[in-house]
């Protein structure tokens, strides 16, 4: 089943509404983009309240416009925005722009075209009309500059808490990965938005624990007609190299203000799963949307829906230096096993985590349980797709695979009546490793169980 990140916001300040979409979600999201520090730290403990795993969205090196009012601009009208005075860009970019230049707003829906600049103020002149609003993000479709990949605010909020994830807003490079890694302990979804993390995606899948298409600022920074093919191209690759991928952005666009989606938004959804996908993020429908529990529940409809029309594109031929030969054999192995009529789910018993998403990447129908004594573990195999992730704070020393059977016939994970693939690393040191398979009928296992 697709799993599905929703973002906190206004919309969920009603704490029996916030439990309802947390407890249909998989994962949920903390944009730091839009909060002060305190703020951060504030709502990400509110958040840990209620057991989902949370992942900070950081700020990044985008550009936004800082601003105490909301400024209205008809086209053709003209405005200032300086460096340090209200309005003005948080980020230094006065000495990189030139006269013609163009940024973009509102989504990348309108164009402002620098006309003048002096003494530390720059004139900028409409091409349509447009609400300048507080924290708004500014594109420029084409440019890069060379902004330290965490804000200080970033880091203040990464030190006094402990996500599950980290949403690396801006991803450009594997080195920008690296140095995120300074901070956290959390997995790091690099968020590919620009043209040079589309160029270094295979050296950022290296290093990341995932990746996001984040089709909005994506959408501005690219033509918009490349987007479709970018996504399904990187859905692909993280697949190869067996790291999730979340698609999102203006997902479920329509259900901030209605109730239903439109046709061509339960397309968008069921295209994202059956190229892959991993997790569908929900920004604006959950955080500031009338109808966020419609929205969650509409994406796991749709997964549910096409989950038996998914066909695994991994590449059997394409070898991931990253990946382990062993286990690569293996998940192959289990993947022909696990698509017989006979299999009804796939039990992995893993200490890393790194058995799941080996198995994950196939996007098989059936049931992955993944057995796990790390709580932190468990949380970060909950944005992989189909993988029901367990924590058995002691796994027993003999008996492995009949011990993990009774474990999961005891918390209702598989029934007497299942025909189940058991996989795990034994006699080996190695952490990220699996080197056993066994198959059982759960009922023909208890009859003869001797423990």
């Amino acid at each position: 089943m697709v799993k599905v990140v929703s973002t906190y916001g206004p919309a969920l300040s009603d704490t029996t509404l916030l439990r309802q979409v947390l407890s249909e979600s998989d994962v949920v999201r903390l944009n730091l983009s839009h909060v002060t520090v305190e703020d951060g730290i504030r709502e990400f403990n509110l958040l840990r309240k209620f057991k989902t795993p949370i992942m900070l969205d950081t700020s990044g090196p985008e550009i936004r416009i800082r601003t105490n009012e909301k400024i209205a601009v008809k086209k053709g009208q003209t405005f200032l925005i300086g460096t340090s005075k209200f309005p003005f860009f948080d980020q230094d970019i006065y000495s990189d722009l030139k006269i013609g230049d163009k940024i973009y707003v509102n989504e990348g829906l309108v164009e402002m075209e620098l006309i003048a600049k002096s003494k530390g103020q720059m004139k900028f002149k409409a091409h349509d009309d447009v609400l300048i609003r507080d924290r708004m993000s500014v594109n420029m479709k084409g440019r890069s500059f060379n902004f330290p990949i965490l804000r200080k605010s970033d880091i203040d909020v990464l030190r006094s808490t402990a996500p599950a994830f980290i949403a690396l807003s801006f991803t450009r490079n594997a080195n920008d990965v690296r140095e995120a890694r300074k901070y956290t302990d959390a997995r790091i979804i690099a968020k590919i938005e620009n043209w040079d993390g589309v160029r270094n995606i295979k050296s950022i899948l290296e290093v990341a624990d995932g990746v996001m298409i984040a089709r909005g600022d994506l959408g501005v920074e690219v033509p918009p007609e490349e987007v479709p093919i970018i996504q399904k191209e990187i859905i692909e690759l993280a697949n190869n190299y067996a790291k999730p991928s979340i698609v999102a952005t203006q997902v479920l666009y329509s259900m901030i203000e209605n109730p239903l989606p439109t046709r061509a938004e339960v397309s968008d959804i069921a295209n994202a799963v059956l190229d892959g996908a991993d997790a569908i993020l929900l920004s604006n429908e959950t955080a500031v949307g009338k109808y966020p529990l419609n929205a969650v529940r509409i994406i796991k409809k749709v997964g549910r829906r096409v989950a038996s029309h998914v066909r695994t594109k991994i590449q059997a031929n394409t070898h991931i230096n990253s990946l382990d030969p062993a286990s690569e054999i293996l998940s192959n192995t289990i993947y022909s096993i696990a698509s017989r009529d006979e299999i009804s789910k796939i039990v992995v018993i893993t200490r890393s985590g790194y058995s799941a998403h080996m198995l994950s990447r196939f996007k098989l129908p059936k049931p992955i349980i993944a057995i796990t004594t790390s709580e932190d573990v468990a949380n970060s195999l909950n944005i992989l797709y189909n993988v029901t992730p367990v924590t058995w704070p002691s796994l027993p020393q003999k008996h492995l695979i009949p011990r993990s059977a009774l474990f999961c016939l005891e918390n209702s994970l598989i029934e007497e009546s299942d025909t189940v693939v058991f996989t795990a690393a034994v006699r080996t040191g190695k952490k990220d490793i699996m080197n056993l398979i066994e198959v059982h009928n759960i009922k023909d296992m208890l009859h003869n169980l001797e423990l």
